[in-house]
């Protein structure tokens, strides 16, 4: 069981979904457009992989592409940059990207995924104050060190990567990174 929740974005390929699901995370995410590849990516996805939660990632200003998402992929959660709370099903989490703690809004059925800053206010570090926060980082040992040595509890997000041949990626980082979490 991983210490924090860990959300991880821009899956691209087989590669990272194998390898996250193995590694015990809470959610993945992948892009849907209008590209129908990108549905038929999704769908492999779901078939190849268990025990992990599926989000969309939808532009929030596309509602073709959001109804299509909701009604083919039947996603568990969506990530989008609006809030679109009223538009997706009760069933399915929305994961708000924000740029401050300004852009809370008054809803706990809300995660939202904001840039990690050393600068965070002290208040921030209170367990009530992460409950529903992924932070999103260009997360190194160190800096994932003295964020949960400062008692940070929330969640942590991660990007998938580039494969350096199909099947074929370096995860020797994101297994120290993963490893710190458990």
């Amino acid at each position: 069981m991983n210490r924090n929740p860990i959300l991880i974005r821009n899956i691209k390929h087989l590669t990272d979904a194998r390898y996250f699901a193995a590694m015990g995370v809470d959610w993945m995410s992948m892009a849907l457009t209008t590209d129908p590849v990108s549905f038929a990516m999704w769908h492999t996805l779901k078939d190849w992989i268990s025990g992990v939660k599926l989000a969309a990632e939808i532009d929030g200003g596309d509602d073709m592409v959001l109804a299509k998402a909701i009604i083919d992929a039947n996603p568990d959660g969506i990530v989008t940059k609006q809030n679109i709370s009223g538009a997706i099903p009760s069933s399915a989490q929305l994961f708000l990207e924000i740029d401050s703690l300004a852009g809370m809004i008054e809803d706990a059925n809300v995660f939202y995924v904001m840039a990690y800053s050393p600068d965070l206010p002290k208040t921030f570090l209170s367990a009530e104050a992460q409950t529903g926060i992924f932070l999103v980082s260009d997360w190194t040992k160190q800096s994932l060190e003295e964020l949960l040595a400062k008692g940070y509890t929330g969640g942590i997000c991660f990007f998938g990567g580039e494969e350096e041949e199909v099947g074929m990626r370096d995860y020797e980082l994101m297994d120290d990174l993963l490893e710190m979490l458990q």
